[in-house]
């Protein structure tokens, strides 16, 4: 589709800051555009050499991947690459599980997230940092959706040995934040699966980054 907007234009009109990003992550901005809400996820601040090389990355990954990912409810769509440091995608009203009291949580909505995430592991795609709570969103509906692409992978680039392996490690983040926030309702085969998949984490060695690079502050 057409680009809404332009660099330019964000520097003209303003945006509000979500949050500022660390050293090897982009700063994600807020921007209204006629009464539509835009998520701007920006490496342009980043040291010229992380941005001319990380962030170009993986601005490519999330935008090839949520363009894969198309058409799946509780996944952010359009998505526009702005250039060659800035994705943009339509802001989804709603909480993150982080900042969500668990008494507004059912089994429901952890079914659905469920489901979700095996919706998108039959587009052949994992997301691997499900785990953190701020990656996942209760919108408007009470329904979930995923955020954050950066850390996912296409499964047709990868050797088909590891496929269940990297689909586990979602499965996994769903249910230790099941257990956390709704535990009476995990059950009892969620559980040990669970347990199960916890045996096998010293093996992951991808959590957040690719590669397992550790997120550091931005100086």
């Amino acid at each position: 589709m057409d680009k809404p907007f332009t660099r330019k234009d964000l520097v003209r009109n303003g945006c509000e800051i979500l949050r500022k990003g660390r050293w090897a992550n982009a700063d994600l901005y807020l921007y209204d555009q006629s009464g539509r809400a835009w998520v701007i996820k920006d490496f342009l601040p980043c040291a010229p050499l992380v941005r001319q090389t990380w962030g170009r990355m993986l601005i490519r990954r999330e935008f090839q991947a949520l363009r894969r990912l198309c058409g799946i409810n509780g996944i952010a769509e359009p998505t526009i690459i702005l250039d060659a440091f800035a994705l943009c995608y339509p802001y989804m009203p709603g909480k993150t599980l982080r900042e969500a009291p668990p008494d507004v949580l059912d089994e429901g909505f952890f079914q659905s997230l469920e489901t979700l995430v095996e919706q998108m592991h039959q587009r052949n795609m994992v997301h691997l940092d499900i785990r953190n709570r701020r990656n996942v969103l209760i919108n408007q509906n009470g329904m979930p959706a995923l955020l954050d692409f950066q850390s996912s992978l296409d499964l047709s680039r990868v050797p088909e040995c590891l496929h269940n392996f990297l689909k586990e490690i979602d499965i996994s983040g769903v249910y230790k934040l099941w257990q956390l926030k709704h535990p009476e309702s995990l059950g009892a085969t969620r559980q040990a699966r669970l347990a199960a998949l916890n045996k096998k984490r010293f093996l992951w060695i991808l959590r957040g980054y690719p590669l397992g690079t550790r997120r550091l502050p931005r100086k």
